[in-house]
Order: structure tokens, then sequence, then C-alpha cells
């Protein structure tokens, strides 16, 4: 905040008690690395589902000494559980995994700061999996493979009830679609199949 100060300085002598003589020193500070003493990180959250290696958030440093550079590693300490679903790119904070928020939904990692002279920092964060949407997924139907199914020509019962998940736990409806679906009908919220 301040690299020098101008002082005066009087010696005065015992005789008369008004010889003296004065003299303007300056005092120069010289400035000496500092430890950077805070991490920020821009994002701490992520969207489920996303490819490992995307980008949670960047990474800066609080440190006295402006013009420092800073480099980040992940590392052990209180709150590193989950440095391994992680990795640091330069300044940036990745996904080493793909995350599923009905499975986890948020991690604890520790990540250290150490500036140009070698002084270091360090800090907890928890990374917060934010829950998207998931589609939903055909898992069976009551005429045999999810792919294909044989029916019996002038047949009038159910061709297939079809049944689907969704790891949200939404609530589904079924509708048809493809080249002959006029010729068939199904019930938007049984899944079940029958020619129209």
């Amino acid at each position: 905040s301040q690299s020098s100060y101008n002082i005066r300085i009087r010696t005065t002598d015992n005789g008369t008690g008004t010889l003296y003589y004065e003299e303007a020193i300056t005092i120069t500070i010289t400035d000496v690395n500092e430890a950077p003493t805070d991490i920020s990180l821009s994002s701490t959250s992520v969207n489920e589902n996303e490819s490992s290696g995307t980008t949670v958030g960047t990474l800066s440093s609080t440190d006295v000494d402006a013009s420092d550079s800073h480099t980040y590693t992940l590392v052990s300490g209180s709150g590193s559980t989950h440095n391994s679903s992680f990795n640091i790119s330069g300044s940036n904070l990745q996904t080493a995994a793909s995350f599923n928020f009905e499975v986890k939904n948020s991690y604890s990692i520790r990540i250290r700061t150490t500036d140009s002279g070698g002084l270091t920092y360090e800090e907890a964060f928890t990374i917060t999996i934010v829950n998207v949407n998931d589609a939903p997924v055909i898992t069976s139907n009551s005429g045999g493979s999810t792919a294909s199914i044989s029916y019996a020509e002038n047949s009038t019962s159910t061709v297939t009830t079809v049944a689907s998940t969704d790891e949200d736990g939404d609530t589904r409806t079924y509708t048809k679609s493809g080249t002959d679906a006029g010729a068939f009908n199904i019930g938007s919220s049984s899944g079940t199949l029958t020619f129209a």
C-alpha cells in the first residue's frame, strides 16, 4: 500500500540545548511475497448427464501481491472426499465423470492455489449437481421384444401394452408415429396398443 516513507530526524546536543543537526531520511519498504488468502470459483454447480471434461467454473485467487500468478491443484485434506471426480486444467475446474443427480447430487473437493513464490492457500468447495429432466425409456411390452412384436391375423385382442420408466419419476404418456401409425390406436396413459 505504500513503498516508501519520508521522515526528518533532529539530533540536539546537551550544551545550551539549542545546537542541533537535522537530516531527511527515506525509509524504503522491500516487497516480500505474501501467501494468497482466498480462492474463488465462478460457479459451483454443473448439470447432470454432462460429459466428462465439462467446465464447472473458473478459479481465481485473492492475493495482496496483485501481479502474482497462481496455479491450482486438487489436494487431500478436509473436504477432499470426491477429488477423483474432478480435474483442473489451467484455472478451470472440470468434471472427470458424468454425474447423475438421482444417484448423488453434491460432491466435496479441496483446492490449493500456489503463487509464483511457492506460497499456498487451500479451501474446500461443495459442487452441486443440477437436476435435469431425463427422458423416459420404454422398458418392456407384453407382446415380447421392445423392437418387434408378432401378432396373429384376424385377432381382436390387444397388440401389446408398453411399459416405461423415468428416472425423475415423472408421469408418462404414450403416442404413436411412423409410416403405419394410422392403423393403430394407443391409450395415452395406459400404453395399450390396438388395431384401429
